[in-house]
């Protein structure tokens, strides 16, 4: 039973002022079902933020299991968070909607199981604070405020009962939540191990990596509303960069570039590709005369942008000039038929196709592909029926956000790209960021 005591939520006017779980409840009970699922545990850190609106400090500690979070087939069932008491005094600000919390410290009696066979280790050992009190100190004689009262109130909760490690923990959430016997899938095997090493063996623990992502592959409003400042900061960020090139440049000061214009976003960098993708600069530095691509993304909260474009040092050369054109006529023939209904592979055969007969060298595409964004740069499914990993050809659906690469590399000349997010409409498509500049000159 979820105790009253988590939800810090005094009235109905800060509970609706609270910023949402990101979960798309309704889509999740529909593909949990369509997978005969009873729930799904969550470990990489973005989809633990997914399913409980959370990211703990301890992930950016770089910990190797900072948190976990669970979600329940059943509507009836609770979904928990499970993280250190540090992380549940957090969630208790009161600025978002949050899921029950479950912490963990580390077992007091660790020396009881040195060396312990699997009947040892099946007893669950004892909690350091079980016995022994710990947490921050409280002044007392004074007014708190509500969330000093908020985080006094869950360490009087949540200290005293914590379990002694993150498996202990998820052992509590499987069974409040009606899972420990069920099939659930996780994103990250290791949660198997964890389970395992306690001799948890009522659960059957299954791959789920495309679960999350089929879940997530229809964004809510509010993720919307997030993605839109991502790709905002995105292509600021991306512009500042490429209009404060200047020959002899390194990759490391146009980086720099790039993260102070997205920190005036409110955002930060996800990743950066300047010159020839991952290659980087062909000559080191920037250099007068080169063609080079920027694609890029800044995170907002979490959700990524994803822009590329077109850089010419000094005047452009007239093949940059005929392939430009002709990746263009390409972006111009996708966005013409890009709505709900139209397959992925559809959109990737036209736009190719166009690009190759408007003067493209076909030998310099480096893709023609449409691809989800959200959490992670390229979040939509993968085939299960092939051991490799193989997109699924996807149907466009109204609430997806997607983005068409289009490329154009070729070693000992240079490079250039374009690349904008949509959001699928009821009856198209809508871009998320100004389209303009495809070619930057500086």
């Amino acid at each position: 039973m979820v105790d009253p005591q988590q939800r810090p939520f005094p009235d109905a006017a800060t509970a609706a002022a609270r910023i949402p779980l990101p979960l798309n409840r309704q889509r999740a009970h529909a593909v949990l079902e369509k997978h005969g699922l009873d729930g799904i545990v969550a470990l990489r850190p973005h989809n633990v933020y997914y399913l409980s609106n959370s990211w703990p400090v301890a992930v950016d500690f770089g910990s190797e299991f900072p948190a976990m979070a669970t979600f329940a087939a059943d509507p009836s069932q609770p979904g928990f968070f499970i993280c250190t008491p540090g992380a549940a005094l957090e969630v208790m600000n009161g600025d978002r909607e949050v899921l029950p919390v479950i912490t963990y410290t580390g077992a007091e009696n660790w020396r009881d199981y040195v060396g312990a066979g699997p009947e040892r280790m099946r007893v669950e050992p004892q909690a350091f604070g079980a016995a022994t009190p710990f947490g921050f100190a409280v002044r007392s004689g004074i007014e708190l405020t509500a969330r000093e009262a908020a985080w006094d109130r869950a360490q009087v909760r949540h200290n005293p009962t914590s379990a002694p490690s993150p498996e202990w923990a998820l052992v509590r959430a499987l069974k409040e939540s009606g899972l420990i016997n069920g099939r659930i899938a996780v994103d990250d095997m290791r949660v198997a191990r964890l389970l395992a090493g306690i001799g948890v063996d009522t659960v059957t623990v299954l791959p789920g990596d495309n679960i999350f992502r089929d879940i997530r592959l229809i964004k809510q409003p509010h993720e919307i509303t997030l993605m839109r400042q991502a790709q905002k900061a995105s292509r600021a960020a991306a512009m500042a960069a490429a209009r404060g090139l200047v020959p002899g440049m390194t990759y490391a000061e146009a980086r720099a570039l790039f993260v102070g214009e997205a920190a005036r976003h409110g955002a930060e960098l996800s990743f950066l590709l300047l010159g020839m993708s991952q290659a980087m600069l062909p000559d080191g530095v920037v250099r007068s005369g080169r063609s080079y691509m920027i694609d890029c993304g800044a995170s907002f909260s979490h959700y990524m942008g994803d822009f590329a474009r077109t850089i010419a040092i000094g005047e452009p050369s007239a093949e940059l000039a005929r392939r430009m054109a002709a990746q263009q006529a390409a972006r111009a023939a996708a966005l013409e038929i890009i709505r709900p209904g139209v397959r992925f592979s559809a959109v990737e055969a036209l736009a190719r196709a166009v690009m190759v007969k408007a003067g493209m060298p076909s030998h310099v595409i480096a893709a023609c592909s449409l691809h989800s964004v959200g959490l992670q740069h390229d979040d939509q499914p993968h085939r299960t029926d092939v051991f490799y990993r193989v997109p699924v050809d996807l149907t466009l659906e109204a609430g997806m956000c997607v983005t068409l690469d289009l490329p154009f590399l070729e070693i000992g000349w240079g490079a250039g790209h374009n690349e904008d997010l949509l959001l699928l409409t009821a009856n198209g498509h809508e871009l998320l960021n100004d389209p303009g500049d495809p070619l930057v000159i500086v």
